[in-house]
């Protein structure tokens, strides 16, 4: 599950030397395995099973490094990758590693016998039965090779097929600092896969096992897709999990930290399985073993001339590490284990320098969102180094303002001495204004940028649009319009579609048109942020339209896409037109589909219709519920759906009981009102809002109880009451002509809405009920 925390640390052993060496006496005062990543120590199962082998193809930036983290946690298959082990080999210095690295530098493919040979030997050592390969085979080279090593073939084979632009999108905005990472060099790198996978992917069609998965959309969307796959092989992926018993495996981290009286280094160490012991055989191992293996590897370290050489091929776990039973760890978890190891170093006065150390772990506490790890972190970084190592600081800044901590990461961001040499940190620093709602900070942070002469990248302008957006200035919007062309992004399909987006929300839907017309190769966000943008504006004619040139363009819309146009359709027939695509496009299951599908109807007033779609729901969320509640608005029966909700352990909200005291309100249920509306802060701790007051008093005064409902405005509620509370005071005077206090909800209504004739009307509509000429004729003349 760390293999995004090992990656990250792997340029350690090429580019830090003291991370590759200790000097003799550093060797000798020790060597801490930290075993922050240990698994679970699996039982011997008698009966070795035929392995089952999934193969993952697809090219970079198609996502499938993400779907494989996922496959690998909901099936339990063993993760194998053939560039870990290449880079494990390297690592290791082997001879092997040797000759790999130079064949990696003059740029030539390493034998595909060697990259077989070391998967064969994962294989055979492991105790599971159930691997996934990613990325592999690459050529038919490797295929034809596996085939003759091992002599087995995959019994399932994946692969993430995604559009050219998209790919290069997605690795352009990871924003993860490669510097070899533009559109040139990633277009010859996707021709290069297509080249090489190409007769691999037609050969395993060919034979049936080629699974194609559209790798465009939401993680959990291409998951969809993934899941039924595995289905027809669930038998034999529960069968035993050990092809060995005789060589059970405990997993261990993927790095170590090498601890020396003044310093601390992380060396990346490739997933890996050592083998294991039995507790019988642990039994008899000197009491002294571990210091004896220490004093093993002390020794190597001394035969290397300074290099730590650790030789993996029979190393056996700690006696504590098999007794305990490990139990997986969280990548969270793990985290912490590693910030609280450095913590602990540093207490002891250990010196933490190298800048890849912190690098890679707020990239991870940026890839799990944990804020408060980053903050310790932070807290390790030596000041001179935050000042100076342009690299760590940037990650900061971008950790901090992907967190909401805008103005932390601004104090982060002064600090920086070199801030000026990259557009990451002013990126990012823009990017945590906007996504804030802090719009005039994001352009103010613009502005000083291009003050300051640092170049903006293709990153920096959707950032700025959508700030732009946000203040809803055409003018500034027009500017940076014009700035972006000339700094050479006028046709980036990226930043069109901000454009897109930043015009229409500016209100200048004609200029969005256009821009969105310049778009030569329009991808799936080009044509949602049009359609948005004419939902936006109230367009439908215009936004049905778009949808069905998106159709017809051969991009299909998503879950989002329809859910939005379904929200605004105007007439039942559009309506059923839609459902009637949703249901040929197999997405009815979809949850925010269905939900729109559910209010859609219920607006129309076809309450059949919306009750047929609510109980072919698979799986229903609190927005299933509260839409169809609020459907039986006018009727008993949402009582019962209220009644089945809590039967189903779904926790209702604030909108849940404005829906079900409106309903309660409108079919003059007073006891139920009472009793719901004690429930919903007695039972479920939500504190009454002015909605929720204002069906109170519209369910008293429906009912006739005036002094009930003027009493739950001037006794129970906790601050002012606003119209929405005075206004149904105001209808229930008139609906049953109380004058009286009539006269009191008007008083207040004038005072708030100043301007809302309505009020005046009913008013006078009141006084005529009464026979008070006089004060009709006041009234009246209140209104001239």
């Amino acid at each position: 599950m760390w293999r995004r925390v090992a990656s990250s640390l792997s340029p350690i052993i090429s580019s830090s030397p003291s991370s590759r060496s200790l000097s003799r006496n550093q060797a000798a005062f020790g060597l801490i395995i930290r075993e922050s990543f240990a698994t679970e120590i699996s039982k011997p199962e008698e009966g070795a099973k035929s392995p089952f082998i999934t193969f993952v193809l697809g090219g970079p930036g198609s996502g499938k490094g993400t779907q494989c983290e996922k496959i690998v946690e909901t099936f339990g298959l063993t993760h194998l990758s053939a560039g870990d082990l290449l880079r494990r080999e390297i690592a290791m210095h082997t001879k092997n590693g040797d000759m790999i690295l130079n064949l990696i530098k003059d740029g030539k493919i390493v034998p595909s016998e060697v990259t077989v040979k070391l998967l064969q030997k994962e294989l055979e050592s492991s105790n599971s039965s159930k691997f996934l390969i990613d990325g592999f085979p690459r050529t038919e080279e490797n295929r034809v090779a596996f085939e003759r090593i091992v002599g087995a073939d995959p019994d399932v084979v994946l692969f993430f097929d995604c559009p050219e632009e998209e790919m290069v999108t997605r690795v352009l905005n990871r924003n993860q600092g490669r510097v070899d990472d533009n559109i040139t060099t990633m277009k010859k790198r996707l021709k290069i896969f297509e080249a090489l996978n190409r007769p691999v992917i037609d050969y395993y069609k060919n034979k049936g096992k080629l699974y194609t998965i559209n790798a465009v959309g939401t993680v959990d969307d291409i998951f969809k897709q993934v899941l039924p796959i595995f289905t027809p092989f669930q038998e034999q992926l529960k069968q035993s999990r050990h092809v060995n018993p005789k060589s059970p495996l405990l997993c261990f981290p993927p790095f170590i930290i090498l601890r020396t009286e003044k310093m601390v280094s992380i060396v990346y160490r490739p997933s890996f399985c050592y083998p294991t012991i039995s507790s019988s055989s642990m039994k008899k191992k000197p009491r002294h073993y571990e210091q004896l293996k220490l004093k093993q590897i002390q020794d190597n370290n001394n035969n290397n001339n300074g290099f730590t050489s650790l030789s993996l091929s029979k190393p056996s776990p700690t006696p504590i590490l098999v007794g305990k039973q490990s139990t997986q760890r969280t990548k969270l978890e793990a985290l912490d284990s590693v910030i609280t190891e450095l913590e602990t170093s540093a207490r002891k006065g250990i010196t933490i320098t190298e800048p890849e150390i912190f690098a890679s772990l707020l990239e991870t506490c940026y890839t799990l969102r944990s804020i408060h790890h980053g903050a310790r972190v932070h807290r390790l970084i030596p000041a001179y180094l935050l000042r100076n190592n342009l690299g760590v600081s940037s990650k900061l800044v971008r950790l901090y303002a992907s967190c909401g901590y805008a103005e932390v990461a601004h104090e982060v961001f002064d600090q920086m001495s070199k801030r000026k040499s990259s557009a990451f940190a002013w990126n990012s620093l823009i990017s945590g204004y906007a996504e804030s709602a802090q719009y005039e900070d994001a352009m103010a942070i613009y502005f000083q940028m291009a003050e300051d002469g640092v170049k903006p990248d293709r990153f920096t302008f959707p950032r700025v649009l959508k700030a732009c957006g946000g203040i809803g200035s055409i003018q500034i919007g027009e500017a940076i319009h014009r700035d972006l062309v000339k700094e050479g992004f006028g046709y980036d399909v990226y930043v069109l579609n901000a454009l897109v987006d930043m015009y229409a929300k500016c209100g200048d839907i004609v200029k969005a048109k256009s821009v969105f017309d310049m778009i030569p190769h329009k991808d799936y966000v080009s044509w949602n942020s049009m359609l948005t943008s004419y939902l936006h504006h109230g367009l439908l004619h215009e936004a049905v339209h778009i949808f069905r040139l998106m159709v017809r363009d051969g991009v299909e819309p998503d879950k989002v896409a329809i859910s939005s146009v379904l929200a605004r359709v105007l007439s039942l027939k559009h309506g059923r037109q839609l459902h009637g695509w949703v249901i040929r496009r197999g997405m009815e299951c979809e949850l925010s589909v269905a939900n729109a599908l559910i209010v859609l109807y219920s607006k129309m007033g076809q309450l059949s219709q919306a009750c047929f779609v609510f109980d072919q729901m698979l799986e229903r969320d609190i927005v299933s519920w509260n839409a169809i509640i609020s459907a039986h608005s006018k009727d008993s029966n949402g009582l019962k759906y209220f009644e089945e909700m809590q039967r189903a352990d779904v926790r209702p909200d604030v909108i849940t009981f404005v829906s079900v005291l409106s309903l309660c309100a409108n079919t003059g249920m007073v006891e139920d009102g009472e009793r719901l509306f004690s429930l919903m802060s007695k039972e479920y701790g939500i504190n009454p809002k002015m909605e929720h007051y204002a069906c109170m008093v519209n369910l008293y005064g429906r009912a006739g109880m005036m002094q009930e409902a003027y009493s739950m405005i001037v006794r129970e509620m906790g601050f002012e009451a606003g119209p929405t509370v005075w206004g149904a005071l105001l209808y229930a005077c008139y609906i049953h002509g109380n004058a009286d206090i009539g006269e009191v909800a008007a008083q207040r209504l004038f005072e708030l809405e100043p301007d809302n004739e309505h009020n005046f009307e009913l008013l006078m509509r009141i006084y005529s009920k009464a026979k008070r000429i006089q004060d009709v004729e006041r009234v009246r003349q209140m209104m001239l």
